[in-house]
């Protein structure tokens, strides 16, 4: 009970690490804010009384003339202030009873005596209104929180000690109502104060963030704005940031990588030919959950030479950053591919956003799992993947879904791509360099291609081979803008076909005698021998004969040797939730959230794994996961009746 009344007061008051951290900062922030505002609220306050003190008090409370000094003592007060004020910046002195110290002076001032003078009169509504008015004032001034709860209840003890000494009469229909206020004044004042103190800190903790975020990547920038000035030996030097981040692990037998670069920008340094730009080509070795992975990325970033290269640096530090993490940290190696390259995304976008629109890069990022050949990638506005195939080559994509990188609207329904290679299949992924290519040139004008289907031409004419390529397309035009291009070919042998018991096994299956079906699929000597589609099938009859566990056990290896089959793994985890229902293991409530959020990434519109995801969410007790959830399938099917089932169980 301790620890959760502990836990809510903690997140009532804010209590997050960051307050300890920053205490210091925060308070010369708001002391900065004080300076700003304590001018003008020292010139207000010495007019602000002054009609009181010589007219309204006389005539309501001439038997209180006590109030006229209250009043000319806090004019005095500020008009001092301006006074020390003038003097300290005369002589260009710095004082520490200026800014915060000046703020918590006369407002206690203000506060402290009208709770005394208010307690005196405390059967005059107005005065009583006016009172309330000073109590809502905290909230909305740059002060630490913890003044609330100081300055607070020390007004109210000196409003009771008055109220307690001058008893003045409140047993009145006004004054009752007058002192309901005054608390509910109270009440909404220390709530104000805590969610404006609440909003400021986090506007200062934002601010402090982004300033950082800024300086590491500002520091960057500000060496490739510096090497702008001088020529062929800054680009040198730009091209030497730039070459230790194309990585180029290409080892193994299962993937056949190459790769193209040819920026636009060429220059010679030291009598050698170098060239600079803005694309980016990368690919690395990567083990996630245990599989091996080619992590590949082409990029192109915004801007000729040295600007467009400035964009590259940035998104190969940050890309090789995000693969070393994900070498060295046991957590982040242990998502799934879809999840990997969902936070790899979100990763970089968040970098590129802090260029504010002035750094864009189009890119496509990829995984492609050694062991079956399964393809998973975003497309962030660049040109289409395209899959070289038994002679012939065709985009596998005809929407992008993403904007570039460093667009500020960032698209909610976002989803990976999947894509199931075969043996001797080739994806080549290539910036808009290879389609820009000016076809003829007369005078000022030149006429650019604008068929995207070109490069498919030129592939097949080349038998996909990237050099070809080059000089394939330099026969049809000329370049124009900085090209790159990556191939990877899958070189293990295709999925095995159904072997000898697959006939046999379908009649049964025709005869509904399940058994024997079941059987014949697993006479065979070694799980290896058994297709795919005899694994699906051998899942299915253990389920019917409601052995779950072993139906899981074929069915996650169907999913091992065939991962982008979606529906699959919806199934699988629609499994897994009913293994828990039998078993009541937290262990399988696991396993089936973590496929259904890698089927969601894959479909975030699928209704049926959003509903089920959302059961499973429910049952392993993440509440807020399933409300979220909830608002999801209402968005897209608001009278589903899976919905209101769902709704009814919260």
């Amino acid at each position: 009970m301790y620890q959760y009344i502990k836990a809510i007061l903690s997140l009532f008051l804010d209590l997050i690490p960051e307050r300890k951290t920053y205490n210091d900062d925060y308070i010369k922030e708001l002391d900065r804010h004080t300076r700003i505002i304590q001018v003008p609220g020292s010139i207000i306050g010495v007019f602000a009384m002054l009609g009181f003190a010589f007219d309204t008090d006389a005539k309501l409370h001439p038997e209180f003339p006590e109030l006229f000094y209250f009043r000319i003592g806090y004019s005095l007060f500020c008009f001092s202030y301006l006074v020390f004020f003038v003097y300290n910046h005369l002589k260009n002195k710095f004082s520490n009873l200026e800014g915060l110290t000046w703020a918590y002076l006369t407002y206690a001032y203000l506060l402290f005596t009208a709770a005394y003078y208010t307690g005196r009169i405390a059967d005059d509504a107005p005065y009583v209104s006016g009172y309330q008015m000073l109590v809502m004032i905290l909230p909305f001034l740059p002060l630490p929180r913890k003044t609330l709860f100081i300055y607070y209840p020390i007004s109210i003890l000196i409003f009771f000690v008055s109220v307690i000494v001058y008893k003045p009469d409140l047993t009145t229909a006004a004054a009752n109502y007058s002192m309901q206020n005054l608390a509910i004044s109270y009440v909404l004042g220390i709530f104000t104060g805590l969610i404006m103190e609440r909003y400021r800190f986090h506007s200062f903790l934002n601010h402090k963030r982004i300033i950082k975020k800024n300086e590491e990547v500002t520091k960057t920038v500000e060496e490739i704005q510096a090497l702008k000035s001088q020529q062929d030996g800054d680009y040198f030097l730009t091209s030497l940031l730039l070459e230790p981040l194309l990585g180029r692990e290409t080892d193994g037998n299962a993937v056949t990588i190459d790769t193209v670069i040819n920026q636009y920008k060429k220059f010679k340094f030291r009598n050698k030919e170098y060239q600079l730009g803005g694309d980016y080509v990368s690919v690395y070795n990567l083990i996630l959950q245990g599989k091996r992975y080619k992590a590949f990325i082409n990029g192109d970033a915004m801007g000729k030479s040295i600007q467009g290269a400035g964009g590259a640096i940035v998104l190969g530090a940050v890309y090789n950053s995000i693969v070393i993490r994900s070498k060295m940290d046991p957590t982040s190696s242990n998502r799934s591919p879809e999840r990997w390259l969902h936070d790899c995304y979100l990763d970089l976008q968040k970098i590129f956003e802090t260029f504010d629109g002035a750094m864009l890069v189009s890119a496509v990022i990829g995984l492609l799992e050694e062991s079956t050949g399964t393809l998973y990638f975003i497309n962030l506005e660049h040109p289409w993947v395209i899959l070289y195939r038994d002679g012939k080559a065709r985009f596998i994509e005809d929407e992008i879904h993403y904007y570039k990188l460093g667009v500020m609207e960032v698209p909610t329904n976002r989803f990976i791509s999947v894509f199931q290679m075969q043996k001797g299949d080739k994806i080549i992924c290539g910036s808009d360099g290879k389609d820009d290519l000016v076809i003829s040139e007369s005078g000022k004008y030149r006429d650019i291609n604008e068929d995207q289907n070109l490069i498919l031409c030129c592939l097949e004419e080349s038998d996909g081979d990237l050099e070809k390529v080059i000089s394939v397309l330099k026969s049809k035009g000329k370049f124009s803008d900085d090209l790159s291009l990556i191939s990877l070919e899958y070189k293990l042998g295709s999925f095995s076909k159904p072997g000898v018991c697959w006939k046999e096994a379908k009649e049964f299956i025709k005869l509904k005698q399940y058994s024997k079906a079941l059987d014949v699929l697993l006479s065979y000597n070694s799980a290896l021998e058994i297709s795919i589609t005899e694994l699906k099938y051998i899942t299915r009859l253990y389920e019917k004969e409601g052995v779950l566990l072993k139906a899981m056990e074929y069915a996650s290896l169907a999913l091992e040797n065939f991962p982008s089959d979606t529906r699959w793994m919806f199934h699988t985890s629609v499994l897994y939730k009913r293994l828990y229902s039998n078993y009541k293991s937290k262990s399988f409530l696991e396993e089936s959230q973590e496929l259904s959020e890698r089927v969601r990434l894959r479909q975030p519109s699928n209704i049926g794994n959003l509903i089920h995801l959302a059961d499973v969410c429910r049952l392993s007790g993440d509440k807020d996961r399933f409300v979220y959830l909830l608002k999801q399938i209402e968005i897209l099917e608001p009278n589903n009746s899976k919905l209101m089932e769902l709704k009814e169980k919260t």
